[in-house]
């Protein structure tokens, strides 16, 4: 059986660790901002309700983008020498899937940006500035990151068609519970119009669907996108088992 292999400790490796590890801190900062310094502007088309600060947490770019920070941590200490985040750091499943979250959520938003989806950047203003920055950091930035740090495998260990299958499990639950959360909470809120059957529904013309008939259409669009994140899963592994195999004898 081939034994596992990980990064050693050269300088040139301790750069990456400085660099994940600054992208890190760099994002929880930009995170805590955000919460602290919390402003609601009412726009009618994106923003109609203030559903208050903490709302951030119901989006799927934040999550994504939170989980890539803490791997970041863990991976960056990880190289430094710290054994126990190294565990956790360097385990290529947990890479994976970090890796295709923030991904996906980077290509989702950055779409809906020419289809009018998304609001508009707004750099008028100090507040507006920020705003705008986290927006671009989330979406634009950390995805091309989190792609360029999976071209550099941490051990030569390989992934297998377990972590493909893993990867639909947490935006599954995530799209459930936002469907369902939706349905109930009052106001109505969905984080994305996309779990919206009233949205959806209106989508057909030029009889709008009823509401059981939207589910359904959410349903077939749920499968589809599970069946989505697979298939970019199985990507992210093939590139992973491609890229251990040119992994530098001095690494190993």
């Amino acid at each position: 059986m081939k034994e596992k292999t990980e990064l050693n400790k050269s300088a040139s490796n301790k750069v990456l660790g400085v660099i994940l590890l600054t992208f890190a801190v760099f994002g929880f900062l930009v995170f805590i901002h955000r919460l602290c310094y919390y402003n609601f502007e009412y726009d009618p088309e994106y923003s109609p309700v203030d559903y208050g600060k903490y709302n951030i947490l119901s989006y799927f770019t934040v999550q994504s983008n939170f989980f890539c920070y803490i791997y970041f941590l863990l991976a960056g200490l990880g190289i430094l020498g710290a054994e126990k985040a190294r565990k956790i750091g360097f385990n290529p499943v947990l890479g994976a899937l970090v890796t295709l979250y923030v991904i996906i959520a980077g290509i989702t938003y950055t779409a809906g940006i020419p289809m009018g989806m998304t609001p508009p950047f707004k750099w008028d203003t100090p507040a507006h500035s920020m705003s705008s920055f986290i927006q671009v950091y989330y979406h634009m930035i950390m995805p091309p990151v989190a792609f360029i740090v999976w071209l550099f495998p941490f051990t030569n260990e390989k992934l297998t068609k377990k972590t493909v299958l893993l990867s639909g499990i947490y935006p599954f639950v995530y799209s459930v519970f936002s469907i369902i959360r939706g349905a109930f909470s009052d106001p109505v809120y969905y984080p994305y119009p996309f779990y919206n059957p009233e949205f959806i529904g209106s989508l057909f013309k030029p009889e709008p669907l009823s509401k059981g008939a939207s589910y359904a259409v959410i349903g077939v669009l749920l499968i589809f996108g599970i069946g989505l994140f697979m298939a970019c899963c199985a990507l992210i592994v093939l590139v992973h088992n491609k890229r251990i195999k040119k992994i530098p004898e001095e690494q190993k």
